[in-house]
């Protein structure tokens, strides 16, 4: 079929009437239906528009819902509308399409109307004009007697407008009540990937609610939902945990608290307040924990010590009065603020309660770590609370405390060890201690100093001086120094003797700080040999003591040895043998004590070289005996009783285990009694020494005082005129001190002497030896006594031509008397070499030994006073001073 519009030249119009009606049949088509398409393109776009504003009333849309709604809106313009005009427009421009269109309403009509356009392209041949002419006005007579208008197809376009208008009115009803949430929902339509928030009358402040929501691990927690100030007020919102139940909260002050449980793991909650709705991830984080916490401590200048870093993961600190320190702490996870407040306590009240003073600190965070500013030790004790908040906005729970307490630099201690507080020793050799000296901010200087004093009147000044050992450091706390202080080295003779060691510190307005002092005896040969005499006799007195124990324990187990075998395993009869073998032990134990005394006196007495060998023989042969008795004798008695008791023995064999006990004890009876002989022997032998030495003493004193009154007459200041015959109270006071001393003296030496013949007569008594009772009959006739009364006479009267005559020949007297002991005693021991005869080999032996002794004590007092010397020389010859 031919189009109409494009027909040839041969082809036949229709008739112009049934063209022009078919022309504005189509035009109102085309019309009606372009119409339909564009409202039903504006219908979408409303439509979408209203719906996205209505789905942000109730939550927040998403936006990829939006986008889907806003093609959904757009394709009705895009897609339907030319789709619509493609169908209604360009499928509806011929005659022959619009008759088609007619006959779906006219069929008869349509028919007959699409026959005549097909008329009008035939050839003449087929049908001849006037009939096909009268055919086409036949049908256009037809069609002018009919309303083409019904046979328009259905229209849409009055249900698209009244949709239309309803939306239109819908969004200015929208848009005039709420004009911001109507431009809200506009911007999230048009573009709805866009981070548009949705509007909202109700508006949450989401400053503190970060996403995610970080809470204390398995620890309950709150959220608080609060308004911005120009939101609506709803009197209540919800929230739920997961997808538990909603869990209302009433408005309080612009916001609302949910309460909720511990959680472990990440969770979701839904929180809703009137049209505003919010999603939170809370995530469950330990709570910030301290890493590290330490203090830098800057000393005060007199210390001379480098700033300290101290550690205060102990929770307290103790600085020196005038420091100041600042503390640096870190924490686990990097910081968004931290807090510190400076807690003075105030005097208690009446009560006992103590109140703080508090002052807020300016801490400085960086990251993870905080510092508090630089404080100043002027109180006594301060606590100092920390806290602290994260980047997640989590605190440590309880604030961190630590302590300061001021401490006062007190002076140092120091201390004497390794040496007896008493102590004897020749003026020969040498003593050896250990000094101690500590302080808690450092020790400077560390020494001795020692004072001496005469315990009999002497014109000589006792030894006095000090030494510094040691020198400190301001990290040196403590100090030590092994000294090995000589007599002869400073020239100290026999005198008593105290030590003191002492300490300074740094501090200017600190006085030295003394130990306890040590004394030392020094002492004479002869006074050695008193002391040796007093504890050997106290030795052998411990030792009788013990003999006669030992023999009440023999008596106990005689009487046990009358039982039979079979009684003695009686339960009775066996605790009197436990019994008897625990005092047994003990005794033992007892014995080694004084074997261990006497080992001690016989060193002792080996550096005293006037003590005669075969003296020193019977001290080391009484240790011996001794020692063989507490480590063998005894424990062999020990261990029958203990046999005695044991349960698999027979009674033959108790019996025998007493039987021998007893034997042995016997022995060891009879051996302790030897032993006392041998040691008595020792100790008459070293009393006998005593006096001639005592007498020697005695004289020498006589000599003394002779020549100090030879001093006194020819001192520098005064001549003998001025000096004899004068008052004491005429006396220069140098020469009244002298003369004081000489009167104290001469009495401590008429005392000495009285002494001696009160110890002659009880020595006599003892050992009936007849030289010793011709020396006390001589010394009873001769006018000794008067002589030495005479002496103080004289010096009272500063008498000294007659003092200085009488002192020289009382002073020969008495050195003749111990001369002539000393004879008679060496012709009674044979000379003192065993007898008279040649010297066996066991003294050579013993006599070489004691020579080797002697050799190594003079070897060990060399070194020591070496040593002495070398630290007086090296160290602290300045700072020594010495007088005598």
């Amino acid at each position: 079929m031919t189009d109409p519009e494009n027909k040839p030249e041969t082809d036949h119009q229709l008739p112009d009437s049934l063209r022009q009606q078919l022309q504005k049949f189509r035009a109102k088509v085309w019309r009606i239906k372009v119409l339909e398409a564009l409202l039903a393109g504006l219908f979408g776009l409303l439509f979408s528009y209203i719906l996205v504003f209505t789905l942000d009333r109730f939550f927040p849309t998403p936006g990829i819902l939006r986008l889907f709604i806003l093609l959904a809106g757009i394709s009705l313009f895009a897609v339907f509308a030319p789709l619509w005009i493609n169908r209604w427009v360009f499928k509806h421009r011929r005659e022959n399409q619009l008759a088609q269109l007619i006959a779906k309403q006219y069929p008869r009509l349509g028919d007959r109307l699409l026959g005549a356009v097909e008329l009008q392209s035939q050839n003449e041949s087929s049908i001849s004009p006037r009939l096909r002419d009268a055919a086409m006005a036949e049908v256009a007579k037809e069609i002018n007697t009919r309303d083409l208008e019904n046979a328009l197809p259905r229209s849409w376009r009055k249900r698209w407008a009244f949709a239309v208008i309803t939306l239109i009115a819908i969004s200015v009803t929208a848009w005039s009540l709420t004009p911001k949430a109507g431009w809200n929902a506009l911007q999230r339509w048009l573009m709805p990937l866009a981070e548009i928030e949705r509007y909202t009358e109700t508006k949450i402040d989401f400053s503190n609610l970060p996403h995610p929501y970080y809470v204390a691990h398995g620890e309950a927690y709150a959220i608080d939902l609060r308004l911005t100030e120009n939101s609506n007020k709803p009197a209540e919102a919800k929230a739920r945990l997961g997808i538990k139940e909603w869990e209302n909260s009433p408005l309080l002050d612009s916001s609302y608290r949910f309460d909720f449980p511990p959680i472990l793991k990440e969770q979701e909650i839904e929180l809703q307040a009137g049209d505003a709705f919010a999603s939170l991830t809370v995530t469950p984080l330990m709570r910030p924990s301290l890493k590290s916490l330490t203090a830098k401590v800057h000393y005060p200048d007199y210390l001379q010590r480098e700033d300290e870093l101290i550690d205060l993961s102990a929770g307290q600190i103790s600085i020196v009065q005038g420091s100041s320190f600042s503390v640096h702490g870190e924490v686990n996870r990097s910081l968004s603020s931290a807090s510190a407040t400076l807690r003075v306590p105030n005097q208690p009240d009446e009560l006992g309660k103590i109140t703080y003073q508090d002052t807020p600190l300016i801490v400085e965070t960086s990251g993870p770590q905080f510092k508090l500013p630089t404080l100043k030790v002027e109180h006594d004790r301060v606590v100092i609370p920390l806290r602290w908040t994260d980047q997640h906005k989590l605190f440590n729970r309880k604030p961190t405390l630590f302590t300061m307490e001021q401490l006062t630099d007190t002076p140092p201690s120091v201390y004497i060890q390794n040496i007896a507080e008493e102590t004897y020793v020749l003026a020969d050799s040498a003593i050896q201690f250990d000094i101690f000296s500590e302080d808690d901010f450092g020790v400077k200087l560390s020494g001795i100093e020692w004072q001496g004093e005469f315990t009999k009147a002497s014109p000589l000044d006792p030894a006095r001086g000090e030494l510094a050992l040691v020198d400190g450091a301001p990290q040196m706390l403590s100090i030590s120094e092994t000294v090995d202080f000589s007599f002869p080295a400073y020239n100290i003779t026999p005198q008593k003797l105290t030590i003191r060691a002492w300490s300074e510190d740094y501090k200017v307005d600190h006085k030295r700080s003394y130990s306890s002092p040590i004394v030392v005896y020094v002492l004479s040969k002869d006074e050695h040999r008193e002391m040796l005499e007093q504890r050997t006799r106290s030795t052998i007195n411990k030792l009788e003591d013990l003999m006669r124990t030992e023999l009440d324990l023999l008596d106990g187990n005689k009487r046990l040895e009358r039982h039979s075998g079979a009684e003695l395993q009686e339960a009775e009869l066996q605790e009197k043998l436990e019994d008897q073998a625990q005092k047994e032990s003990e005794n033992s134990e007892a014995m080694k004590e004084l074997a261990e005394q006497m080992e001690d006196i016989f060193k002792e007495a080996s550096k005293n070289g006037d003590i005669d060998p075969s003296t020193l023989k019977k001290l080391a042969e009484t240790a011996l005996d001794m020692g063989e008795m507490a480590k063998q004798k005894m424990p062999e008695i020990e261990q029958k009783l203990d046999e005695a008791q044991s349960q698999e023995s027979t009674a033959e064999k108790t019996k025998e285990d007493v039987t021998e006990a007893v034997k042995k004890q016997s022995e060891l009876l009879q051996q302790m009694e030897k032993t006392i002989q041998k040691a008595s022997e020792a100790n008459q032998q070293l009393e006998a020494g005593t006096f001639v030495n005592r007498l020697r003493k005695a004289a020498g004193d006589q000599e003394q005082i002779a020549n100090t009154h030879i001093e006194v007459v020819q001192t520098p200041h005064s001549t003998e005129l001025a000096v004899l015959g004068k008052q004491f109270v005429e006396l220069d006071p140098s020469d009244q001190r002298k003369m004081f001393e000489l009167y104290s003296l001469q009495d401590q030496t008429g005392s000495d002497v009285r002494w001696i013949q009160e110890d002659l007569g009880h020595f006599y008594s003892r050992t009936q030896k007849e030289e010793h009772r011709d020396l006390l009959e001589k010394m009873r006739k001769s006018d000794v006594d008067n002589d030495f009364e005479h002496m103080l006479s004289l010096i009272e009267r500063n008498n000294n031509i007659k003092s200085i005559d009488l002192a020289k020949r009382t002073a020969e007297q008495l050195r003749l008397w111990a001369g002539e002991l000393e004879k008679a005693s060496q012709k009674d021991s044979g000379g003192g070499g065993g007898g008279g005869g040649s010297p066996n080999s066991e003294d050579e032996d013993f006599e070489f030994m004691l020579k080797v002794m002697e050799l190594i004590q003079q070897e060990q007092n060399i070194r020591a006073r070496t040593r002495s010397l070398e630290q007086k020389r090296r160290l602290l010859e300045p700072q020594t001073t010495q007088v005598q």
